[in-house]
């Protein structure tokens, strides 16, 4: 009966040091913690958008630059018209980080990311390359 008590301790404490191990290789492989960047196609429309996902929250971070050619210049965030549910969340222009607000006018160079239902990646991505190639006003005319 003496030796139960402490075979118990044995094994508790093993069993927290394992924890310890399994949530330190965790934090350092960063397996689903960190979002991991993945570039899908190429340069269409001079818009390249890359993305990764937002796991416990079934949402995607996409992320593109606005890139010479591209007729994202001088638009306005509000312009995009991005499907309900998803939004443009940050600009970066140089080493200044913007929030945008609807009339934040995006310039050559900015990188953008924008949060986006896991289910709206494909009408989001659309959206972009549409506005990249025939400006604010793509999709209003018939």
């Amino acid at each position: 009966m003496n030796g139960t008590p402490w075979l118990l301790e044995v094994a508790v404490s093993v069993a927290l040091l394992a924890s310890a191990i399994g949530f330190a290789v965790g934090l350092a492989i960063g397996r689903g913690r960190q979002p991991r960047w993945q570039e899908k196609g190429s340069f269409v429309h001079k818009v390249s958008i890359g993305f990764a996902t937002l796991d416990r929250l079934d949402a995607v971070l996409l992320r593109f630059e606005v890139e010479p050619a591209s007729r994202l210049a001088g638009v306005e965030v509000g312009e995009l018209r991005l499907p309900p549910g998803s939004s443009v969340a940050i600009v970066a222009r140089g080493a200044e980080v913007i929030v945008p607000q609807e009339r934040s006018v995006l310039r050559t160079g900015d990188q953008v990311l924008v949060v986006a239902a896991l289910g709206q990646v494909t009408d989001v991505e659309e959206r972009l390359r549409s506005v990249s190639r025939y400006g604010r006003l793509a999709g209003w005319a018939a």
